[in-house]
């Protein structure tokens, strides 16, 4: 641990908010952890409720806040996320945990408390953009889990994880941990109706003995613009949709592969053929394919389970943002921008036609991360890479390649949401189920960068690995 844990950020009521985590050690572990847990979840729909075990599942309601820590280390209690940002100083959530013993890390959602209805994840966003003027009282921690106590070793089932946080924590109005209850399926059915259906929670959280977690939520459903396409023989094999800002240029929403039916998907082919035209960038599907551009003509009802506004590691979701004009497709930069968890095409929408209120993007901006779901970055400074090394190993006439790149972003004095430093490792082996695997890690400090990255050599190169000259 170093021995300063943060620096910088700003005025945040009588603390500091959007601070920089310097420690990559903890940094690592908060992200590893978000990764972890982000890999057990499994959405279900209310229609699929019966496939749940009849009883034994552990119940609460899912807050719509973020994914933060409470944190007491050398002396202090902060909140970090996944992605290093630091809230700390003299802040009322902090009482009911004044004396945590050091080297705790609880695991919470960050929220704020609402006048009317329930919180959205862009709440936070906005009360913390308010800086030095922000209601520090909305600010509100529900504990669920435990990463680290100095009984870590006693607590791997999640019901005495929970007993601890019982005796950790304080409760208040700003800090509480999260109820859970132990019921079975037709109390379930009950309770969703009761608190999801009446508007009061975005939904629920079902935890089964075995480690899976189950969120609980209505489906989704957005209209949107098929914006491209890739074939697969006399069908389509998946599209790539669009939402509508208010200036009218198109944000990317994400890519969908369920089509319908081989009859269905060989009429979109069809349809999407005729609409070809230009685009000044390449866009590639989760397959690896590249999308064919098309006129924004064809308008889909898609269902969803999910939106998120963040990745696995943390990190926001962003897309490209489209422009129109003469005919073909022009980039107009970055922005943030939530993604389709299981997108499904319902039907084509021949009532709707792409424009500001058909396919418009305020139908996910709840889900959205306000204070940067508009920024366009195509002013900032680039990236400089700093460590670039490729090694080759040939067996049985099949060259694996493995790629090590770290590079300085320049970014993150003037956007937060960008790491000082990336580690980037590449593993390709086509001889594998999953050809390509890649490893992405964040650092603050080059030094830091570096030990990753030496750890990543180390660990990977053995013998038999020829480095490129």
């Amino acid at each position: 641990m170093t021995s300063k844990l943060f620096s910088g950020g700003n005025p945040f009521g009588d603390g500091i908010a959007n601070a920089s985590l310097q420690d990559s050690d903890l940094l690592d572990v908060l992200s590893s952890y978000k990764r972890r847990v982000a890999s057990n979840y499994r959405a279900v729909l209310p229609d699929d409720m019966g496939t749940l075990p009849n009883d034994g599942l552990l119940v609460s309601k899912k807050i719509d806040g973020e994914l933060w820590f409470m944190i007491a280390m050398q002396g202090d209690v902060f909140l970090a996320n996944p992605r290093g940002r630091v809230i700390t100083g003299k802040l009322p959530i902090f009482k009911g945990v004044a004396k945590l013993p050091d080297h705790t890390i609880i695991a919470g959602e960050l929220h704020v408390q609402v006048d009317h209805g329930r919180c959205r994840v862009g709440d936070l966003s906005a009360l913390i953009a308010e800086g030095k003027q922000a209601d520090i009282n909305r600010l509100r921690f529900a504990a669920f889990d435990i990463l680290q106590t100095q009984d870590a070793d006693k607590q791997s089932i999640y019901t005495e994880r929970l007993e601890s946080l019982q005796k950790l924590i304080k409760p208040s109005d700003q800090l509480f941990v999260i109820e859970s209850q132990q019921i079975d399926r037709v109390e379930l059915a009950k309770r969703f109706e009761a608190e999801v259906m009446s508007g009061n929670a975005e939904g629920l959280i079902i935890r089964l003995a075995n480690g899976l977690i189950y969120k609980l939520k209505p489906a989704i459903t957005i209209d949107a613009a098929i914006i491209a396409f890739t074939p697969m023989e006399d069908q389509a094999r998946s599209v790539l949709l669009g939402l509508m800002m208010p200036d009218e240029t198109m944000q990317i929403f994400g890519g969908c592969g369920n089509l319908g039916t081989d009859a269905q998907r060989k009429s979109l082919l069809k349809q999407l053929s005729k609409l070809k035209i230009e685009a000044q960038i390449r866009y590639a599907s989760d397959s690896g394919s590249l999308y064919t551009f098309v006129k924004p003509e064809v308008i889909v009802e898609i269902k969803v389970t999910d939106i998120q506004a963040e990745h696995s590691d943390g990190s926001v979701s962003k897309s490209m943002r489209l422009k129109l004009e003469k005919n073909q497709w022009e980039q107009q930069g970055m922005a943030a921008c939530p993604r389709p968890i299981h997108a499904v095409i319902e039907k084509i929408r021949d009532d709707k036609s792409a424009n500001t209120t058909d396919i418009r993007f305020a139908q996910i901006e709840d889900y959205a991360v306000k204070d940067t779901a508009e920024k366009i970055a195509v002013d900032l400074p680039k990236s400089k890479v700093i460590r670039r090394e490729v090694w080759s190993k040939e067996t049985k006439g099949v060259t694996a390649v493995r790629k090590l790149v770290v590079w300085q972003t320049n970014k993150q004095e003037i956007d937060n949401n960008y790491p000082g430093y990336v580690v980037h490792w590449t593993d390709y082996s086509p001889g594998r189920a999953s050809p390509l695997d890649r490893e992405v890690k964040l650092a603050p400090n080059e030094k830091s960068a570096i030990a990753i990255a030496d750890a990543m050599v180390e660990e990977n190169i053995k013998k038999g690995w020829n480095k490129a000259q």
